[in-house]
């Protein structure tokens, strides 16, 4: 790449960059660093000397200096594939994949055989949201190296944004033969499975997660084993939980499940559902994470319990609702709901921020709601304060209900249930609060976004996780409007339903 590159190894510039490709060999890369920009000082027209100074800086994670360097080489040769390709991969590590995009196109065009072009064109496009596009990239990248398991992974990662989970499954189950070892391949086998409903083939795909150092878990009880599915007569379980407050929220059903099957059964949650969890069916010990937890026969993440219960999507446990307001503080907050509302108004509340930017609703997009006659929205947002719900702007006239009542401890999601118990209805975006309400078995509409999670599979408008809840799907990528739109209606409908006395 670089050999024959300079004339005249004696003179100063050919000194300078010898001594930097010496440096460069024996890892030195602060001393290569320093030759190379005396070189570049002393030709500033060669573009190789550029090249080399911005991979050494690049080396060094000093972004800055690489993207000059890479920037005057790829002014001086403005075609060259090496340098198109460290530029936009330089880009794409300033998180930058759209500028990228520009440069990679350029070189797959010239040259569509180099290495890894195709590959980073198609992880550039994913990043700014072009799955279709990339689709086209990975499939060029798999076509030049087919044996390459990553580019069949990231292929059924374009096929699995498009909403197309069987022939993501097709690419990742690829990936799987080439590279059988993969948590990450394994795993996203099973999501694509588990989106399409396969659930007999998805959920054991779906434990390789635990290989994968995001989801260590068990370090409050090693020495424990995992429960393998047999028997639990007599036996007691710890199951403890694992990633979200939604998750947990609608996988603790299983502990019924398990206390069914002869078990003494302990969950650890995390702090802020404890006092929620309190009375759900099944649980013989709740302790929050960071407490003391009970000696155990076995134990399992809690959601595992799909597979190791061997559930299909025909026999998720129902027993919905599970969840129940405490009547005290329902009482409390229906009295609240009333000095703030207005009569005979159809109850609406609304959250809208999720824990993924790309599951949160932009809360402008609620003034379709908040305009409807006869309708009131109620903010049931979570705030960063304990016990504190966000205050939207006034002109949505979204009500924003008083803090919680003086006591001294952080109510978790107690006084949250208690005003779901008094709504009409609940709108939200894929969140905890969805969750809540349709574990209460409350009427929920949920709007998802285009890229919806697996658990919801690619069921039109129901789900059987929660009875009482409708689901609306983004029609088009990054479509709230006509998601917004299409409950808005919905809400009209029921509310004119309810005035003419029809159920």
């Amino acid at each position: 790449m670089i050999e024959g590159t300079f004339d005249g190894a004696g003179d100063a510039f050919g000194r300078c960059f010898g001594s930097g490709l010496r440096h460069v060999e024996s890892e030195s890369l602060e001393a290569a660093a320093r030759s190379f920009r005396t070189a570049v000082a002393i030709r500033p027209e060669h573009p190789v000397a550029w090249f080399v100074l911005g991979l050494v800086q690049r080396g060094l994670g000093r972004l800055d200096g690489a993207t000059v360097a890479l920037r005057a080489a790829l002014r001086l040769r403005p075609d060259d594939a090496d340098t198109l390709f460290q530029w936009a991969s330089l880009l794409i590590e300033r998180r930058l994949p759209g500028e990228a995009v520009a440069s990679l196109l350029r070189l797959v065009a010239s040259r569509p055989g180099h290495p890894d072009a195709a590959f980073s064109l198609g992880n550039a496009l994913m990043a700014v949201d072009e799955p279709e596009r990339a689709e086209t990239a990975y499939r060029l990248a798999v076509l030049l190296e087919p044996g390459a398991a990553a580019a069949n992974n990231n292929l059924g990662a374009a096929f699995l944004s498009q909403g197309r989970p069987e022939a993501a499954a097709v690419s990742y189950r690829r990936a799987v033969r080439l590279e059988p070892g993969s948590a990450e391949h394994h795993k996203n086998l099973g999501v694509s499975l588990l989106t399409a409903g396969n659930f007999a083939e998805g959920t054991p795909e779906y434990e390789w997660r635990s290989r994968q150092a995001v989801w260590q878990w068990n370090r409050d009880c090693p020495g424990t084993p995992l429960w393998d599915g047999g028997s639990l007569d007599g036996k007691t379980i710890l199951v403890h939980f694992e990633q979200g407050l939604g998750d947990t929220v609608q996988f603790i059903r299983y502990m019924a499940v398990l206390k069914a099957m002869g078990a003494r059964t302990v969950f650890e949650c995390q702090p802020p559902l404890k006092r929620l969890l309190a009375t759900v069916p099944g649980i013989d010990a709740l302790v929050a994470h960071g407490e003391p937890v009970p000696e155990a026969d076995c134990f399992l993440p809690l959601m595992s319990l799909p597979h190791r219960c061997r559930t299909t999507a025909a026999t998720i446990p129902g027993g919905v609702p599970y969840l129940r307001a405490d009547p005290d503080r329902s009482a409390f907050w229906n009295r609240q709901i009333a000095e703030a509302g207005w009569r005979n108004e159809f109850r609406v509340g609304i959250q809208w921020r999720a824990a993924g930017a790309d599951r949160s609703i932009p809360l402008e997009r609620f003034a379709r709601l908040s305009h409807l006659s006869g309708v009131r929205l109620y903010s049931l947002q979570k705030a960063d304060g304990p016990g504190q719900w966000e205050r939207p702007d006034d002109r949505l006239g979204i009500v924003s209900l008083p803090g919680r009542d003086g006591s001294g401890e952080d109510e978790g999601f107690v006084d949250t249930a208690a005003i779901i118990e008094g709504m009409d209805l609940i709108v939200a975006c894929d969140s905890v609060v969805g969750h809540i309400a349709g574990a209460m078995g409350r009427p929920v509409f949920l709007a998802l976004p285009w890229l919806g999670d697996w658990r919801w599979m690619r069921l039109p408008d129901r789900t059987p996780w929660y009875p009482a809840t409708r689901l609306f799907r983004m029609t088009r990528r990054n479509d709230w409007d006509g998601v917004m739109a299409r409950i808005a209606a919905e809400i009209a409908a029921v509310v004119a339903r309810r005035a003419a006395g029809t159920p």
